[in-house]
């Protein structure tokens, strides 16, 4: 009977303790800090697929003005961009403002080439 009270008391405190600002305010920091770790990790393989297609394209990223690289950066930021714009571009053949001809064809092949396309990794 005694320990049955203690266990409610105690049950009643950490409510008490766990509805503090500090603590609400201390725990979604953990969890935030934890989710970003998770997402950090989820996202490694998928990051360096992506570097890799930069990185075989490096000669035509070199020759490419300012504002065509932030878009390559762009497109080559998520999985799902890089996915979209392989859609678009390379099986659909819109035009694309930005890469044209010969940079269009290499980067075409570039995600073509790389396991980024094959992956089945979940969309984020």
């Amino acid at each position: 009977m005694f320990r049955s009270i203690a266990v409610i008391i105690e049950i009643a405190i950490l409510v008490v303790v766990l509805q503090l600002p500090f603590v609400q305010y201390l725990l979604s920091d953990v969890q935030a800090t934890l989710s970003d770790w998770m997402e950090e990790i989820a996202t490694r393989e998928e990051r360096q697929q992506l570097a890799e297609i930069k990185d075989n394209l490096a000669v035509q990223y070199s020759a490419m003005r300012p504002y065509q690289k932030d878009y390559l950066d762009t497109v080559l930021s998520s999985r799902v961009r890089t996915l979209q714009f392989y859609d678009a571009y390379c099986e659909n053949s819109d035009r694309n403002p930005y890469i044209h001809g010969v940079t269009l064809h290499s980067f075409c092949s570039e995600i073509r080439r790389s396991p980024v396309l094959y992956s089945d990794t979940q969309n984020s």
